[in-house]
């Protein structure tokens, strides 16, 4: 049975005798770079158990004018599915600013290697006359009372650029994002300070008031079958430092391509039931933070301040704190994908 979600009361920090703040959370303060050693890093938590329910993810239909219709959906195992060597030949040419972190296990990935496996095709040029006159959709499955349910969902980076090279319709959106960087120098990766100051972004906690509001909505949420948030001191105080702000990579990606993101908690407000379950397998509880750009994934906070992402194909640990896992993001630097433990 889900507890009920902390007053909001309970949320804000507490002042000692001498006038400062202190809090119940021990996460420091996501707003301030000098604090933030990504040198000192903590393990990354670990599941204590497979979380219950499998949303969000995204369902795809693959129409093939004389064979009909090929449908499935994101894949959340362990492994990443065994794709057709002509995909993953066009994956392996992908650049930084066009690869996921979830690269393969969309459904069009699946999907287009299957068709490819079944006709035998050998080279690009085989599997786009294999997928002639072929159209893909994809849709998003969230929770109910989601009204994003069942619309049409983009394709990542990834998939778009899979889509075109098979020369292959697609009804759904190209991806919502924002590739233009917000500034930096030529060649530098970036940093999540620096995406913080070209936001405009100051620190010091100026955005107590439009966290109250959040606190607000997200404690009066309860989902169709009565799921609440979960709200706590750590998750206030990220709220309050960061105030609503877009955030836009300062630099092409490290590794995977950098990811835009924006601080809105009460984007994760139909996802009270998925952050609820995650944050039971990890023996704590999430509150929404934000969505990265496109909001195809959304952005959480644990107990501990640590920051995690829950996307269409899995559950992801970002950092320990906020800023670093904002950093994660925003640099286009490897996750942690969360694993649960072999039964």
């Amino acid at each position: 049975m889900n507890q009920e979600p902390q007053s909001r009361e309970g949320m804000k920090p507490r002042h000692s005798g001498r006038g400062e703040a202190t809090t119940d959370s021990h996460a420091a303060a996501p707003g301030e770079p000098g604090r933030h050693r990504r040198d000192a890093a903590p393990p990354p938590p670990a599941l204590l158990h497979r979380r219950d329910g499998i949303l969000p993810t995204t369902a795809a239909a693959l129409s093939l004018p004389e064979t009909g219709a090929l449908t499935g959906t994101a894949t959340r195992a362990a492994e990443a599915p065994e794709l057709h060597p002509v995909v993953e030949e066009i994956y392996a040419g992908l650049g930084t600013g066009q690869r996921e972190r979830h690269l393969g296990r969309c459904p069009e990935a699946a999907l287009l290697s299957r068709h490819l496996h079944q006709t035998g095709v050998a080279d690009l040029a085989e599997a786009r006359e294999a997928l002639r006159d072929a159209g893909i959709t994809t849709r998003h499955i969230r929770e109910d009372g989601d009204p994003e349910h069942g619309s049409y969902a983009p394709h990542c980076r990834s998939c778009a650029v899979l889509v075109a090279r098979l020369g292959v319709r697609s009804f759904s959106a190209a991806p919502l994002v924002d590739d233009a960087p917000a500034g930096g120098e030529p060649w530098g990766v970036g940093s999540a300070e620096d995406a913080l100051i070209a936001a405009g972004w100051q620190p010091g906690r100026l955005h107590a008031a439009q966290a109250e509001r959040w606190a607000d909505a997200l404690s009066a949420h309860r989902s169709p079958h009565g799921h609440p948030h979960h709200l706590f001191p750590a998750a206030f105080e990220a709220w309050a430092e960061l105030g609503a702000v877009t955030l836009r990579p300062t630099g092409p990606g490290v590794e995977l391509a950098a990811c835009q993101v924006v601080i809105d908690p009460l984007l994760g407000r139909h996802w009270a039931r998925t952050l609820g379950e995650l944050g039971r397998a990890l023996g704590s509880e999430l509150c929404p933070l934000g969505a990265e750009g496109g909001g195809t994934a959304i952005l959480a906070v644990d107990r501990e301040g640590r920051l995690y992402c829950v996307d269409h194909t899995g559950d992801w640990y970002l950092g320990h704190d906020v800023l670093t896992g904002l950093h994660t993001l925003l640099t286009g630097t490897r996750p942690h994908r969360l694993v649960a433990p072999e039964a």
